[in-house]
């Protein structure tokens, strides 16, 4: 699937007055509740993706399994998602897999990672470098739709890190959030709805970003 995602950075602090605004101009995604996102992000051992990331800002790519959590009680989803993203400038390509949720409460050093994202490695007829779990982080995404239009938005905020694979990383991790949250726009389009023009006066500026690199250049010691 090709389509466009547009990203605006904001101080974390500033999430929940444009969660209010959005609710009062768009409409609250009926598909999808406000709901916690945790991912586990893969890499290489010598952490080749997460380099691409900090050298590029033109081509980037990530490895990730993801999975929900039910915001009132915690309770995971009884699937997750293998994924495999690849950006060229704004444009992405992404592969995902659906498999049931078995490795959400697994110390990310368990062999039972091991090979799981084979599925995946294969990319434009050649097999990429194998992965492994560097750290889990979660946060709390709530999404709304444009009326009469494909486009999707959405706000991720507390982004925090849950647990970290000492393997790949021999380092520990802040158990705080992470200053900024996010903004995304979805679609066919990278251009705002009227509506969106105002965004700045929330504190918000469109820029790239990088849950994976910001976590790691953040919340890493």
């Amino acid at each position: 699937m090709h389509d466009f995602e547009t990203k605006y950075i904001a101080a974390n602090c500033h999430a929940e007055k444009l969660k209010v605004w959005l609710g009062l101009n768009f409409d609250i995604d009926p598909e999808f509740p406000e709901a916690i996102i945790s991912s586990i992000y893969f890499d290489t051992f010598d952490l080749f993706h997460m380099r691409e990331k900090v050298e590029s800002d033109h081509i980037k790519s990530k490895f990730r399994i993801r999975w929900y959590e039910n915001i009132k009680t915690s309770e995971h989803s009884e699937i997750c998602f293998l994924e495999f993203k690849h950006k060229v400038g704004e444009r992405r390509f992404k592969k995902r897999i659906m498999k049931d949720n078995r490795l959400s409460d697994e110390k990310l050093n368990s062999e039972a990672f091991y090979e799981y994202l084979t599925e995946l490695r294969m990319f434009d007829e050649r097999i990429l470098k194998a992965t492994f779990p560097v750290f889990q982080l979660s946060y709390t995404r709530k999404r709304f739709i444009v009326p009469n239009t494909k486009i999707r938005l959405c706000i991720d905020s507390d982004i925090h890190i849950k647990k970290i694979n000492e393997n790949i990383l021999k380092k520990s991790f802040k158990p705080k959030k992470l200053s900024n949250c996010v903004f995304e726009l979805k679609g066919e389009t990278a251009v705002l709805p009227d509506k969106l023009n105002h965004l700045e006066n929330f504190g918000f500026k469109k820029d790239s970003f990088s849950k994976y690199e910001q976590c790691y250049r953040e919340l890493i010691e």
